[in-house]
C-alpha cells in the first residue's frame, strides 16, 4: 500500500490502497507510520512528498475496517485508534520539509494527515472536507489544534459545522493550501517546492522547521481527541441498539 521512491535528497511516498477511495484501514495507518519512522532516520533527505492515488488522496478512516474496532473490545479499539494518532504525529514530527500532494478528495482523517505536512499542493478538482462533527464524532488524531492553527478558530468552526468543501482556490484563500496544480500534476508541483527547499543546508532547514512548529503548534498533542472519538462512536452504537429494541 505504501511505497517510497528516493530522488537524491527528496523522497516521494505514495499511499495507494486500491479500494475504498483510498480510505485509511488500520493496516494502511500502520504502513504510513512505518514509512514515516523509516524516513525520520534518513539524514540524506531534505524534503518528502506524500501522495495518495492518482485520483484520490484519501477519503479518511475506513469505518468498515474491522481492524479499528478490536472485536467489540473497547480497550483494543482504543489502542487501534491510537495508531492513527501515532501515524499523524510521526508525519508531523518528520525533521525535513514535508509536502502533501492532493488529487481528488482529502476527507476527514485523510485531510488530517495532509495537514500534518508542512505544505499542501492541490490539483485541479481536489477538495478538502471534514465531516466528522456532522457524523457525531469529534475531529481526532490531533487534527483539531492543527486545523485551528492553520485557519483560525472561526474558519475552523465553519468548516467543521457545515458541509463545506474547500476546493483548491478556496483552500488557498483560507490558508489550507500553499500551491495549486493542474489535475494530475500535484506531485510534480510538490517536487518543485521540494527541490527549492533542498537548496537549504540540512541543519538550518531542520532546526528552523522545528522552531517554527514550536511556535505554531504549541498544543498539538491533544491526547483526549482519540478517546472522545471512541466515546462518541460507542454512544452512537448504543443509541442504535436501544432504538432497535424499543422499536421491536
Amino acid at each position: 500500500m505504501v511505497t517510497i521512491e528516493r530522488h537524491g535528497m527528496i523522497a516521494v511516498v505514495r499511499y495507494v490502497r486500491g479500494a475504498k477511495a483510498n480510505a485509511l484501514s488500520l493496516a494502511a495507518a500502520n504502513a504510513l507510520l512505518n514509512a514515516a519512522r523509516e524516513l525520520a532516520d534518513d539524514k540524506t533527505l531534505r524534503a518528502v512528498v506524500l501522495a495518495g492515488s492518482p485520483k484520490v488522496f484519501s477519503a479518511g478512516i475506513d469505518l468498515s475496517d474491522s481492524g479499528w474496532w478490536g472485536a467489540d473490545d473497547p480497550l483494543a479499539t482504543q489502542q487501534a485508534l491510537a495508531r492513527g494518532e501515532l501515524m499523524c504525529r510521526a508525519w508531523a514530527e518528520l525533521p525535513m520539509l514535508t509536502i502533501a500532494a492532493i488529487e481528488g478528495a482529502a476527507v476527514g482523517g485523510g485531510a488530517v494527515l495532509a495537514n500534518c505536512c508542512d505544505l499542501r499542493v492541490m490539483g485541479d478538482g481536489a477538495f478538502v472536507a471534514f465531516p466528522e462533527v456532522r457524523l457525531g464524532v469529534p475531529l481526532a488524531w490531533g487534527g483539531l489544534p492543527r486545523l485551528v492553527a492553520l485557519l483560525g478558530p472561526a474558519r475552523a468552526k465553519r468548516l467543521l459545522f457545515s458541509d463545506l468543501r474547500l476546493d483548491g482556490a478556496s483552500a488557498m484563500e483560507w490558508g489550507l493550501a500553499d500551491a495549486l496544480a493542474p489535475a494530475g500534476q500535484a506531485v510534480d508541483v510538490a517536487l518543485g517546492l521540494a527541490r527549492e527547499a533542498s537548496e537549504c543546508p540540512p541543519i538550518s532547514l531542520r532546526l528552523t522547521k522545528r522552531a517554527i512548529d514550536a511556535q505554531a503548534y504549541p498544543t498539538a498533542p491533544a491526547h483526549a481527541q482519540g478517546d472522545q472519538f471512541l466515546l462518541c462512536h460507542l454512544l452512537a452504537q448504543r443509541a442504535k441498539i436501544v432504538g432497535a429494541v424499543e422499536a421491536g
